[in-house]
């Protein structure tokens, strides 16, 4: 168990959600998992999909989109809420044989 504020976890994980699954194709499965892990929680939002190295380099600026103007709030809101306002941690990986993986990490797990 952990203590935080749940409408900014809800909105972090929406949008990571909400993205991996504009970004998958239909058939493709997207994953969402949490573990203990270093004092708090990882959350971990997959798809099979990978990302190029230019919108790797910019996913997390504000304004930043792949789906046309008027987007591009998501990564950038998620960078902002999960390490200004909840104190954590939030990267990816992303690889052609392996899809993308964004995480977040947050702290306080309680016993």
């Amino acid at each position: 168990w952990m203590s935080t504020d749940v409408r900014l976890l809800r909105r972090v994980l929406g949008n990571l959600v909400k993205n991996a699954l504009e970004a998958s194709r239909v058939g493709q499965v997207v994953t969402v998992r949490a573990e203990r892990s270093d004092g708090g929680i990882r959350f971990e939002v997959h798809n099979p999909t990978a990302m190029t190295e230019d919108v790797q380099l910019q996913v997390f600026k504000r304004s930043f989109s792949t789906r046309g103007e008027g987007r591009g709030v998501g990564t950038y809101s998620v960078k902002l809420l999960t390490e200004t306002y909840l104190k954590g941690k939030v990267g990816f990986s992303s690889a052609p044989d392996s899809g993308t993986t964004f995480w977040f990490w947050l702290p306080g797990v309680l016993p």
